[in-house]
């Protein structure tokens, strides 16, 4: 009696999938793929030589191929390359990604493989350059505005900070104790501590002695940061970052490849009193002269510092040197008013301006030369402009 052959059935089929040995990739590129990869998942980033819930030490990477090894296997019908096991058609895959994705070719694509692994090795890349001139220390400022915390992503910063890369955790001064922004004492008690931690940065054997470089990233009503950039030192290095609120990933990350803005100072007004002056920055939003306080009368002489051929917005710093263009223009403003105003001792400060602006605005400050700042808020709700904060580098040095 002849034998007839068996029905194929879903257990005798054979599977299209094709099981690559390792010794079919050479040792050297999977070497090669271990290190571009730093030895993670380059779908989901865990790293494949400790077991992620035991944490027990083990090989639990997959080589696999974006192009399948087989013309059967998933996307292996496409345009194959020349050598199928070349590094450029090779992925480093935790067993779950490698099924995954594998199981629904439909949905990871060739194109969406080869975009995940440029991604990925390129990231590795950035991070594995970091060397000692890049260092910094980060300094952040985490406050209530209205009934919000403002605090700095840690992703986030990492992110800003590139090429630098931070060599601790960030020195944080924490106002939220303080309670919420209140008239009175506030501001007082928050200036007071501002200047007493940004202190502890410049002590021997802090973070910052090492790195020689500070990165600040800050949000906070504007008196209070013109507090901290007068409390920080210029002889260290320092950046200073903007938070673009628009936009929906990397808030902090500077924009690049615009013209830069430009900004020039103009007198609104003539005073009276040579030693009355108030200076105007229109930067976040045009402030008319006509909202100043009843005080700033007659006698006072009135300057602004505003955009070029620009109008005024919460957008309007997006690039590293828009910022360093309006710091040109305001250090030259405050030379200029030293010389038209020779008796001037208090500058009356009305500000709308980008976070960074306003710490610069305090940092760029001369010892024992530029006059005390008196920086006013604008408060709806109290008015208007009201005067919250006196700055004066004279007495702090």
């Amino acid at each position: 009696m002849s034998k007839q052959p068996l029905a194929e059935t879903p257990c005798t089929r054979r599977s299209p999938v094709i099981l690559v040995p390792r010794s079919k990739i050479p040792d050297s590129t999977h070497a090669e793929l271990v290190a571009r990869s730093a030895g993670r998942c380059e779908f989901c980033n865990v790293f494949l030589y400790r077991h992620p819930l035991t944490g027990e030490r083990g090989n639990f990477a997959e080589d696999a191929h974006i192009v399948a090894f087989s013309e059967r296997g998933p996307r292996g019908e496409e345009d194959r390359p020349a050598d199928i096991n070349n590094i450029d058609n090779l992925m480093l895959l935790c067993r779950p990604d490698h099924k995954l994705i594998d199981d629904n070719e439909e949905r990871y694509t060739r194109p969406f493989l080869e975009l995940r692994k440029r991604e990925h090795e390129a990231r590795i890349q950035r991070v594995t350059e970091y060397g000692p001139s890049t260092q910094t220390t980060v300094l952040q400022l985490k406050v209530k505005i209205g009934s919000q915390v403002v605090e700095v992503d840690r992703t986030e910063t990492f992110e800003a900070l590139f090429p630098r890369y931070a060599v601790a955790d960030p020195h944080i001064i924490d106002l939220t104790g303080l309670g919420d922004e209140e008239p009175g004492a506030f501001y007082k008690l928050a200036a007071d501590l501002i200047r007493r931690r940004a202190a502890l940065l410049y002590e021997a054997g802090s973070d910052l002695e090492r790195t020689r470089h500070l990165s600040v990233l800050a949000l906070a009503p504007i008196p209070l940061l013109v507090n901290l950039g007068n409390s920080l030192s210029n002889k260290v290095a320092t950046d200073f970052y903007q938070c673009h609120r628009t936009r929906p990933e990397n808030r902090w990350n500077w924009y690049e490849g615009a013209p830069p803005a430009r900004f020039a100072l103009r007198r609104l007004r003539t005073g009276t009193d040579p030693a009355a002056v108030g200076l105007v920055l229109s930067l976040s939003g045009a402030i008319d002269i006509g909202s100043l306080p009843a005080h700033v009368d007659e006698r006072f002489s009135v300057y602004e510092i505003s955009p070029v051929d620009a109008v005024p917005s919460t957008g309007l710093l997006r690039q590293k040197e828009d910022l360093e263009a309006f710091r040109a223009v305001y250090r030259n403003a405050l030379a200029e008013l030293r010389r038209g105003h020779p008796g001037l001792k208090v500058l009356h400060v009305f500000p709308a301006l980008p976070a960074p602006a306003a710490v610069t605005c305090g940092f760029d400050l001369l010892p024992k030369v530029d006059p005390e700042l008196r920086i006013y808020d604008n408060v709806k709700t109290e008015g208007g402009f009201v005067e919250r904060l006196s700055v004066n580098a004279h007495e702090q040095q």
